[in-house]
């Protein structure tokens, strides 16, 4: 019988398969200062460090993502006569905070741990400390990414369904590769949780009310150009269900407004919007930014403006990692031809209780 440790293995390699072929690849993290308000004492303001993924894309790669972005005008949504789904829904996050991943380059881990905490409704439950840890020792076997500098959705949830998930009271009772909390700041940890360790402070992932289904993985973006009509449309149908997506997504221009979000919905600088002149920027000599999120939620008629005005309407709600103090109290949002175009995986995060 196939171990744990084997499928991991197998399944991780079954999976990163599309990095052989140099269509997308992560080379590492960028990092970028942010400046956020704290909306709780007024006007004060601090600055701190958030790293992205620094994504590489062949030619062939750059040139998909030009499709999509030809194809991702600004979406029409179906009008009521031809679609059962509301103009409008909001999940939110079922009680679990807003998280901070810090300097590191963790928002992968942080994205689908958050998402499953949810669907689990026991607030801010699973500990990315020690899934991180256990990450940096199948990446020290030369299994997968350790999730600290990057990694893809699907081998994070790989990891949790096969290995479980540890719990943050214990993680702070018991350490994880002698550490209790989470790094903030600083280096990249370079201890590691081995699988025994591991399996000691572990609960499995509950099975009966929680599972993922893989809808968009890198190889079908770059090379299968799928109809990202109809993806906006399955996100909206999963979220009616009562099911949170994570997604991959490429964030271009990043030095402008914050990381990229020039729009505006509710505060500056919380929408990422496909702009004209973003648009135009995509070349060879472009660099690329990886960053996960969940999507909550979305409305066909709000709307974000740009600085000259202009508005781009159809917008996805989403969960952002990088405190309270950026976007809109931690949320964020993008238009449905940003998301269209520039989207590399996504994955569905299912209550089991209400999915169909």
């Amino acid at each position: 019988m196939m171990t744990k440790l084997a499928r991991y293995v197998l399944l991780s390699l079954l999976f990163s398969g599309f990095v052989h072929a140099k269509a997308v690849e992560i080379i590492g993290s960028i990092k970028l200062p942010i400046t956020s308000s704290n909306q709780a004492v007024g006007d004060q303001s601090t600055t701190k460090s958030i790293a992205l993924l620094n994504i590489k894309l062949s030619k062939k790669g750059i040139q998909a993502i030009k499709n999509h972005v030809e194809r991702a005008r600004e979406y029409t949504p179906l009008r009521s006569s031809e679609s059962t789904l509301p103009d409008q829904l909001q999940l939110g996050m079922n009680n679990v905070p807003v998280m901070d991943q810090g300097s590191h380059g963790t928002c992968v881990t942080f994205a689908n741990t958050a998402a499953i905490d949810a669907v689990l409704n026991k607030g801010d439950y699973i500990s990315q400390l020690c899934q991180l840890e256990l990450g940096r020792h199948l990446e020290n076997k030369a299994y997968t990414w350790s999730g600290w500098n990057g990694s893809w959705g699907p081998v994070i949830l790989h990891q949790m369904s096969i290995f479980g998930v540890v719990s943050k009271a214990n993680q702070q009772t018991f350490g994880c590769a002698g550490l209790k909390d989470y790094p903030m700041n600083g280096q990249d940890p370079t201890e590691e949780m081995d699988l025994s360790d591991f399996h000691q402070m572990s609960e499995p992932m509950p099975d009966n009310q929680v599972a993922w289904t893989e809808i968009l993985e890198p190889n079908q973006a770059v090379f299968d150009q799928p109809d990202m009509n109809a993806l906006v449309n399955d996100v909206k149908k999963s979220l009616n269900a009562g099911d949170r997506l994570t997604f991959g997504v490429l964030l271009v221009d990043f030095n402008q407004g914050m990381v990229g979000a020039i729009g505006k919905n509710r505060v500056n600088n919380d929408s990422w919007v496909l702009t004209p002149e973003i648009a135009a920027d995509i070349n060879e000599q472009t660099p690329f930014a990886g960053h996960e999120m969940i999507i909550t939620g979305y409305d066909d008629n709000a709307f974000a403006t740009d600085a000259r005005g202009r508005k781009y309407t159809g917008l996805f709600t989403l969960r952002n990692s990088w405190g309270t103090g950026a976007g809109d109290n931690g949320e964020f949002y993008m238009s449905y031809a940003y998301f269209k175009a520039l989207t590399l995986e996504l994955q569905r995060i299912r209550h089991l209780k209400s999915s169909n």
